[in-house]
């Protein structure tokens, strides 16, 4: 069965880099690191403050929320708040738009440790729970980001949250293109949301796997990764309901395929071999082989084990490397919307025809991997994107060129 090419008609950002798609473009290609040392976290007993330095919300985003809505919202969901203005305001998609058809909202997010501290610290204060409000369950349920922003929105098809760690972001994207795929809705909004406060990631942190110096994506004499957070954004809708409803729009890229796959041992050991078939499954899913795959954007967070498990998967699923691209040295990792700032980058990559470079990395850790250290213009037409999680799951998608001359 051939199937419909599902377009990414608009895109939204909200990170370190940038809180809005040119400013977080231009980081890209300068660049910019968008990582700081918090002296709050060593307060706070981290053994490493190197974080995101995430921007606030713009102040009319607050106020344009009621009183009971703004008591609903947590700082990340305000943060995707941001980003999918950004996303339905580049695609056309009014709020008339949004109440009159069936579209659906899947969301990557997978805590709530800043509002759950906010609960404890409350109750222990005050031993009373009507001191939390009547906002407080739903800032800190897991699915916080999705029910404030369908309620918000108007969404009337499928509103989700998945958990899946640092694949969550992949899985979304993947769950979207399958409900579009099997026509159960007409556009998906997806959605990466991650916290940033101090409460974030004390316990991620207890792992020890966070450097204090700099984010060095496959580099040699890597010593870890460092969190980050914010919000990203795609739209997805298949090429019909686009080309009916917005004719002179351009399609930023095509999601063309998404494959997974889950390691089945231990809980935060990486396995190169299941990797390499959750690539294996997106190119199958695409309809393409290893050859016409231009470039990998990498999970490549800096740490020793993660890092050095990609790098094999590569190597092992492509005869021929692929221009690998790494740009957590910059962003920093941003867990839970890790996935969807991928798909975000990948698209500008494929409209700039511009590689970012490996900010942070001095020495490739990997000679076979062919890894680019510096920005370089260059236009590829497959882009494919990892994302890979604790508990062994691993997504992988593929972004692909528009071709202009379909319009």
């Amino acid at each position: 069965m051939n199937k419909e090419n599902i377009y990414i008609t608009g895109l939204g950002i909200h990170s370190c880099l940038g809180s809005d798609i040119p400013s977080f473009a231009k980081a890209l290609h300068d660049g910019k690191c968008g990582l700081h040392h918090d002296s709050e976290r060593k307060a706070k007993g981290y053994q490493s403050d190197l974080c995101g330095a995430v921007p606030s919300v713009p102040e009319d985003l607050i106020t344009s929320l009621t009183r009971a809505q703004y008591q609903c919202f947590s700082r990340p969901t305000f943060y995707a708040l941001s980003a999918v203005k950004q996303a339905l305001h580049q695609a056309c998609i009014s709020d008339d738009f949004l109440s009159e058809h069936h579209v659906s909202l899947i969301v990557s997010n997978d805590s709530t440790a800043g509002e759950m501290m906010r609960t404890g610290t409350t109750m222990q204060q005050k031993n009373d729970t009507r001191y939390l409000g009547a906002g407080a369950v739903f800032r800190s349920l897991n699915s916080t980001v999705s029910m404030n922003l369908a309620s918000l929105l108007g969404i009337h098809g499928l509103s989700l949250t998945v958990s899946a760690a640092c694949a969550g972001g992949g899985h979304a994207l993947g769950l979207g293109k399958m409900l579009l795929d099997t026509k159960q809705t007409e556009m998906v909004i997806v959605v990466g949301a991650q916290e940033d406060g101090v409460a974030s990631m004390q316990s991620f942190d207890a792992l020890g796997v966070f450097t204090d110096t700099k984010v060095q994506p496959f580099g040699k004499g890597r010593t870890g990764l460092a969190p980050s957070g914010g919000a990203a954004c795609v739209i997805l809708e298949p090429e019909h309901n686009f080309h009916l409803r917005a004719k002179k729009l351009q399609p930023w890229a095509i999601l063309s395929g998404y494959g997974f796959s889950s390691n089945g041992t231990a809980i935060s050991t990486p396995l190169a071999y299941q990797e390499s078939v959750s690539m294996i499954k997106a190119m199958d899913d695409a309809g393409i082989d290893e050859g016409l795959i231009d470039v990998i954007l990498a999970h490549a967070t800096g740490t020793t084990m993660g890092d050095e498990a990609e790098a094999t998967a590569i190597g092992d699923t492509f005869g021929m490397c692929p221009k690998v691209v790494a740009t957590k040295g910059m962003t920093g990792h941003e867990c839970w919307m890790a996935g969807v700032s991928q798909a975000v980058q990948a698209a500008l990559i494929l409209n700039k025809a511009s590689l970012p470079g490996c900010v942070g990395t001095e020495k490739n850790a990997f000679p076979k991997l062919n890894l680019v250290m510096k920005t370089m213009n260059y236009q590829p037409h497959n882009i494919l994107c990892n994302a890979f999680g604790f508990g062994g799951t691993n997504s992988s998608f593929i972004i692909s060129k528009f071709d202009n001359n379909k319009l």
